[in-house]
């Protein structure tokens, strides 16, 4: 696969703009990542990481929001 560290040219993470994946990229990302891209979700859809907004709710809701968020957006692509 193209490194995406330096596009392909060639870098001391890679071997000649290559790497080779072995597992599950995802595996790579981190539980306070997978919230953030979730908040961050959150957030566009109006509810802020601030007081009041989705650092306040519980954290059964901000998964559901997400989850919801996420199968809302793959039948929206199905049906257009």
């Amino acid at each position: 696969m193209l490194c995406p560290a330096c596009e392909g040219k060639g870098c001391e993470r890679c071997s000649e703009g290559q790497i080779e994946v072995t597992e599950c990229p995802l595996e790579e990302i981190t539980e306070d990542i997978w919230q953030t891209f979730l908040l961050a979700e959150l957030y566009e859809n109006g509810l802020p990481p601030v007081a009041g907004g989705s650092l306040d709710q519980a954290m059964v809701f901000v998964e559901a929001a997400g989850f919801i968020m996420t199968e809302k957006n793959y039948w929206k692509t199905k049906v257009e």
